[in-house]
């Protein structure tokens, strides 16, 4: 599973200038995706993995800020709403599980939550280690944000600002309940199949043509269960290279 944690360097960071930050009781507030669900402050209501004890549901982090303007356009990258009308609602209805995802607009970004309909409790050391490696395996099904937490990650409750830019946190799609048995699944689909999984969901199909890699007239890409080959110029593709069709070059963020 070496390869499914590689995903490479072209990724780009958010902007270094924002608005004054906001003051209020309904201000940066977090929600818990573990334990009780506790909503709060972030000092308030952030936990190290060391003292989880149940999970409720795994969060997938999209920021259309450091995906490929090429890709998903400019108006999708500018605006996390038509990101989810254009692009990302596309993405998780090509697959069982995904499509029954609650997406939040958190103001500058969108939470992708697959939330339980029970709590998984979680035991023993070795149970939250192996929900922990879970976790960040699904996260990976989407061009989600790398440097975002795994099992340690909230969300932002829905009504409450964002206080670096003002916006009011609001849901776009509601979602249903998932299982464990279909976390699992899921889980399971990119362990042993990762490069078939992602495609699928990224592009919808086995073949693409031509190939998204080079471009190159005539050629197509098949894919694999773990790996995909380009009928032309590339090769064998990996898994980091289709993610880097994506992610933006991170050096844009110091421009």
């Amino acid at each position: 599973m070496k390869h499914l944690t590689q995903i490479s360097g072209r990724r780009q960071a958010a902007s270094s200038q924002s608005p004054p930050i906001l003051l209020g009781p309904n201000v940066d507030l977090r929600e818990q995706l573990v334990n009780d669900g506790t909503i709060g402050p972030i000092t308030a209501v952030s936990l190290p993995e060391a003292v989880i004890t149940r999970l409720r549901g795994i969060m997938l982090d999209i920021d259309p800020r450091i995906l490929a303007v090429q890709l998903i356009g400019k108006v999708a990258n500018q605006h996390p709403t038509r990101f989810y009308e254009n692009v990302l609602g596309q993405w998780l209805q090509r697959h069982p599980v995904l499509t029954k995802a609650q997406v939040r607009c958190s103001g500058t970004g969108l939470h992708v939550l697959l939330l339980l309909d029970t709590p998984i409790e979680i035991a023993t050391e070795t149970e939250r280690q192996r929900w922990a490696l879970i976790v960040k395996i699904i996260q990976r099904c989407l061009p989600s944000d790398p440097d975002a937490p795994g099992i340690t990650a909230m969300t932002r409750p829905i009504g409450s600002i964002n206080g670096k830019n003002g916006s009011k946190v609001t849901m776009i799609a509601p979602g249903q309940p998932v299982t464990a048995a279909e976390l699992l699944a899921l889980f399971m689909e990119m362990h042993g199949t990762p490069v078939r999984t992602v495609t699928r969901i990224l592009f919808g199909q086995d073949r693409i043509t031509p190939c998204p890699i080079c471009h190159k007239e005539g050629t197509s890409l098949g894919v694999l269960d773990r790996s995909a080959k380009c009928y032309g110029a590339c090769g064998t593709v990996k898994l980091s290279q289709i993610f880097d069709l994506f992610y933006a070059p991170r050096a844009k963020a110091r421009e």
